[in-house]
């Protein structure tokens, strides 16, 4: 007899019991321009052009490993600081996002592909061993789906007991099919599982009978017909189990935080403190120093205007450039203080988001180091392939915190230099 049978012969018994309850059942990147208080942030994409993406991450796990952290408030303050992080850092990563997503719908579409031919292969599988088991039945060598649905109408067969349980409950029924008493039963059962070779050895010298019946019933089968338990399988179902978790959290993380997503007068956090740094910016300490600087400084440009006797552009004096460097200064204590509230808002969602997607790249390296310990062409392995692959998509989702952080509307510089028109 082909030895591949005995190797199987725990796994199909074991498999029994289920076979018989089966029979019962594009983000744009975006930022506005502008001067605070009208809005947040928003350069446009031909700002940037010019940028080089980063190398495109290849999985999730490189995904999650280049997505640049939430920005400081020193790379936000002010729109020089923020075109300078925008090009150095999140621009680069944001091309490169744009890209692996693209590349990630196409490998959605290999995986589709993939489990397409995995279920045909796995329908006829199935055929197959339920013939052969048929064929065990028919030789009264195994029990029926009949006898079966019976211990678990009984109760004496339950769907929260393990493997070890059922054998048990099987053997005490069964093992009298083989003319064996219930530890010889389970005996054989355990000796295909660990030693198929040797449970051929051990059948024909101790009961070559059964051995005869067992030949007689699964010859013609052959060895790629004999179906086995995938010792994966335990592995990748958890997998699965905790994949399904995280997307769950994702999405109602995702919608937690989506509350926070800025429109000019809305109700997001966002909104509600734009509106309280336009209520206190004309009151507040910084602005009454600039507009006083402003007065002086306007002053003392009308008595130099009076002074000046060459006609056309004159650039202003260097206490021009002095007096607006002061005021630029007083803008950008009161953008950072600013800004620091901002990002909180913005922490807190990245600090809820991030983590669950990192678990995910944890998953998916699982997964895949579990694939390559046997068919990579396994169904439950392709699954939850296609399930890290949605989760990838989400990637846009889970940048938007970092891309809020950005659209801080800070109030612009004024100009530290300039000319008048002489004509007198």
């Amino acid at each position: 007899m082909k030895h591949t049978f005995f190797m199987v012969l725990a796994a199909v018994v074991l498999a029994m019991p289920s076979w018989a309850q089966e029979q019962e059942q594009e983000q744009e990147w975006h930022y506005t321009q502008g001067w605070m208080p009208d809005g947040a942030y928003n350069p446009s994409l031909s700002d940037f052009a010019d940028v080089k993406a980063a190398a495109t991450p290849q999985n999730i796990s490189e995904l999650v490993a280049k997505m640049p952290a939430v920005p400081s408030v020193e790379q936000i303050y002010s729109i020089e600081a923020k075109e300078k992080a925008i090009r150095a850092t999140y621009q680069p990563f944001a091309k490169a996002l744009e890209a692996a997503l693209l590349r990630n719908q196409q490998d959605a579409a290999s995986v589709d592909r993939r489990m397409v031919a995995a279920g045909k292969k796995q329908q006829a599988s199935n055929k197959q061993a339920m013939a052969q088991y048929q064929s065990n039945v028919n030789a009264g060598l195994m029990p029926s789906q009949e006898e079966i649905m019976q211990l678990y109408m009984s109760g004496e067969i339950k769907e929260n007991m393990s493997d070890e349980q059922m054998m048990d409950v099987m053997a005490g029924k069964f093992a009298v099919k083989w003319g064996v008493s219930k530890q010889e039963y389970i005996k054989i059962i355990s000796m295909a599982q660990s030693n198929p070779k040797a449970c051929e050895a051990y059948l024909q010298s101790n009961h070559p009978d059964l051995y005869k019946r067992l030949y007689a019933a699964n010859a013609q089968y052959g060895d790629s017909n004999v179906q086995s338990d995938d010792p994966r399988v335990p592995a990748f179902d958890r997998i699965s189990d905790e994949l399904m978790k995280a997307q769950d959290d994702l999405t109602a993380a995702v919608n937690a935080y989506g509350h926070n997503v800025i429109y000019t007068g809305g109700t997001s956090e966002y909104d509600k403190l734009l509106e309280q740094m336009r209520r206190e910016w004309d009151n507040s300490p910084e602005a009454k120093q600039i507009e006083a600087i402003e007065e002086a400084l306007q002053k003392r440009i009308d008595e130099w205007y009076k002074t000046v006797t060459i006609k056309g552009d004159v650039s202003y004096p260097a206490w021009f450039t002095a007096e607006r460097q002061k005021e630029n200064a007083l803008i950008d204590q009161w953008n950072k203080r600013w800004a620091a509230q901002w990002l909180k808002i913005a922490q807190e969602g990245d600090k809820k988001i991030r983590p669950i997607y990192a678990h995910v790249a944890e998953l998916d390296a699982e997964n895949e180091q579990l694939g390559k310990q046997g068919d990579q062409e396994d169904m439950h392995y392709l699954a939850n392939k296609k399930l890290v692959s949605t989760l990838f998509g989400y990637a846009l989702h889970v940048y938007t915190p970092v891309n809020d952080a950005i659209s801080f509307p800070s109030i612009e510089h004024v100009l530290e230099s300039g000319t008048v028109i002489v004509e007198k």
